[in-house]
């Protein structure tokens, strides 16, 4: 009886320590499949905070590719003016192009009226505007760099023809009829005649009309900028008008900075690849034969 009831027995506690080795190794099982479950979620974290650091970084490079200077100025050829195909295109724009490839800064460009172009300038929303002359008022708005980008010549234009000759006094004007553009900012040497009385001063709409008009005998001379209207003249095929060869004055002209643009750390760095136009300049006047 001793030996078969011990049988039960022994049959008992292997049960309870099968049973109790099962339990720890469900136990370490669940542990097992919790850790891997914890690690899976904490991969899974970790991928998405790495996501999260990608998608900012690409957005942020996006947003520094999509800012881009925005140049603005009124028809000003042959340094600023709108082509056959409607797009910006001189003297300006391609010294800027190049300039914007040096620099790494993208710049756009707004050809329109002046006020607009002022406009725009005025409120930042357009950064750079071309052409200006330094003004007390403008300077309120407008930020001048240290060096003009280029210099006006202000040249008395007349036919060939013409009965009197002008060597760069307004005296040799006196009593003659003179042309100037509407609305454009005279140089203080022209603006002097004008005040005298001396001379008869008419306004025009554009250089294509003091052209014309003097071609016509209907002006005995205008006052212009040099290459523009050199320029204005060879789309015409107006070659009986021609310039004196002393200027009445010289102005410096900017391209300047607009003080309400959120973009001046682009400006700052566009100028050190920027040049003057002198280059240029000398270059059409060049292919010209002048």
């Amino acid at each position: 009886m001793a030996a078969g009831t011990g049988r039960p027995m022994v049959a008992a506690a292997v049960s309870v320590r099968y049973r109790h080795s099962l339990s720890e190794m469900g136990k370490s099982l669940r542990q097992y499949m919790n850790l891997r479950h914890e690690s899976a979620r904490a991969a899974r974290a970790v991928s998405l905070v790495l996501a999260l650091v990608v998608l900012l970084a690409a957005s942020t490079a996006g947003r520094a590719q999509e800012r881009a200077l925005l140049v603005t100025g009124f028809q000003a050829p042959p340094f600023l003016y709108l082509n056959e195909a409607d797009e910006p295109s001189g003297l300006l724009v391609d010294l800027l192009q190049k300039a914007s490839g040096d620099a790494d800064v993208p710049v756009r460009f707004l050809v329109t009226s002046w006020p607009r172009a002022q406009h725009e300038a005025r409120l930042g929303r357009a950064d750079l505007i071309f052409p200006v002359v330094f003004t007390e008022n403008r300077s309120t708005w407008l930020d001048y760099p240290e060096k003009p980008i280029t210099r006006f010549e202000m040249m008395i234009f007349a036919r060939e023809d013409a009965p009197f000759q002008f060597s760069g006094s307004a005296e040799d004007l006196h009593g003659l009829t003179i042309g100037k553009i509407e609305r454009g900012r005279m140089h203080p040497n022209f603006k002097a005649l004008e005040d005298s009385g001396q001379a008869r001063i008419e306004g025009r709409e554009d250089i294509g009309e003091l052209l014309k008009g003097t071609a016509l005998g209907r002006l005995d001379a205008f006052i212009a900028p040099h290459l523009m209207t050199l320029y204005v003249a060879q789309q015409l095929s107006i070659d009986s008008v021609k310039p004196f060869s002393t200027p009445m004055g010289v102005s410096d002209v900017y391209l300047a900075f607009a003080k309400n643009s959120p973009n001046r750390d682009l400006w700052n760095q566009l100028q050190r690849h920027l040049p003057n136009l002198d280059d240029a300049r000398r270059g059409y006047l060049a292919s010209l034969g002048l």
